[in-house]
């Protein structure tokens, strides 16, 4: 049995016994064997025939927008703004940290970028959620600012910052002091 047909047995026993499908157990396994075959031919298909490097040629700022997160299925293109693009789950489901590196004006002038906090499965996202770091661009190196650097950045969606390490630790306390360990 191939590795292809052992994921998809697994994946129609799976939605059979949480009743999403009434197909026999082999009928549903060669119906995904079909449909994972036919996507992965037309990815490879697409790949080789699309260039998904293209250069940025421009940014402008928007503001703040709503967004949705769309997937769609089949060869995994779509138009979003007259751009073709791909979905790309894979990364995000398995990757244990993600972070944005943020750029302005603003940061540029004092040598910094904003670092935000996309996923992160070793710590509680809402703290420090955005962080700025100091950016030396010719040699592309990271290095830690002085905390001042931190002091007016609101972090997700709080009234104010936990600048004191000591107000963190009350603050966690009272809100997990009930808890037994």
């Amino acid at each position: 049995m191939t590795e292809l047909e052992e994921k998809c047995l697994y994946k129609a026993n799976k939605l059979i016994q949480n009743g999403f499908s009434n197909l026999d157990l082999f009928d549903l396994t060669d119906l995904l064997i079909k449909l994972e075959t036919e996507k992965n031919e037309k990815n490879i298909l697409t790949d080789k025939n699309i260039d998904y490097n293209d250069e940025i040629v421009s940014i402008e700022e928007c503001g703040i927008k709503e967004t949705i997160d769309i997937s769609v299925s089949g060869d995994n293109l779509f138009y979003c703004n007259n751009i073709l693009t791909k979905n790309s789950f894979g990364l995000p489901a398995t990757a244990d940290m993600m972070f944005a590196l943020i750029r302005s004006d603003e940061l540029d002038t004092l040598g910094q970028i904003m670092v935000k906090q996309l996923k992160n499965r070793y710590s509680d996202l809402t703290m420090y959620k955005r962080f700025v770091v100091g950016i030396d661009r010719p040699k592309m190196r990271l290095y830690d600012v002085e905390q001042k650097a931190q002091d007016d950045i609101l972090d997700g969606g709080k009234e104010e910052e936990y600048n004191d390490e000591e107000e963190r630790k009350s603050t966690l306390k009272d809100k997990f002091g009930g808890f037994k360990f």
